[in-house]
């Protein structure tokens, strides 16, 4: 089996491993231990992990504050993008490694899109006085999903640009991380940004391998 087969295999395995999660979140010890009695699935290990990190207003800031090196990153390919397909005219004459970003950032808005409105868990802390989604962890799997395939693009060029790709790593370990320990998320919902992460950046490596083999 090549290695561009494993890795979409792979891709599809995490896939539908998130989805049967997700579901479970919905029918396994589901109790109202959220805020406003809103319902949790997991109810148990969620408490228990919820009750030895508590909640940390320190890593919190922090994690906005990292959160915004994912989006600056979606900016630059973006534009970049933008600028090879008004110099070069076609779409088809855009690299194809920027040309897969496009339809992976167009995949991660939908996913936020969809889970807005398809509500698994509420945050285990108000917001603003509101409850606000919380699955999967728009942060991690953002982060994830943009810093992995980023260092996909950058790792095997420049010196710079290598560098810029171990930077990306070093993010996505801290915002992770991170926004596990600020508490303001169910432990599932970060599992579940992790796994959904994984699957789309497997997904967009996959793809790369397919590029390089013609």
């Amino acid at each position: 089996m090549s290695k561009k087969q494993k890795r979409l295999r792979n891709a599809i395995g995490l896939f539908l491993l998130f989805v049967i999660y997700t579901i479970s979140l919905k029918v396994i010890d589901v109790q109202k231990v959220g805020p406003k009695q809103s319902e949790v699935g997991f109810a148990t290990i969620n408490k228990y992990f919820l009750n030895i990190i508590g909640t940390n207003s320190f890593w919190y800031r922090v994690t906005e504050i990292i959160g915004i090196f994912p989006l600056l990153v979606v900016s630059c390919f973006a534009t970049y993008g933008f600028w090879q397909l008004i110099t070069r005219k076609k779409m088809s004459l855009v690299d194809q490694e920027i040309l897969y970003l496009g339809f992976v950032y167009a995949g991660v808005a939908a996913v936020y899109i969809f889970f807005e409105h398809v509500v698994i868990n509420y945050r285990p802390i108000l917001v603003e006085g509101q409850l606000e989604p919380s699955y999967p962890s728009s942060h991690t799997f953002l982060a994830i999903t943009v810093l992995l395939t980023a260092f996909c693009v950058l790792k095997d060029q420049s010196r710079i640009k290598e560098i810029v790709s171990y930077l990306c790593l070093i993010g996505l370990f801290f915002l992770v991380i991170g926004r596990l320990l600020s508490g303001v998320h169910w432990i599932t919902d970060i599992f579940g940004g992790i796994l959904l992460g994984l699957s789309i950046a497997s997904c967009y490596a996959g793809m790369l391998e397919r590029n390089i083999d013609k």
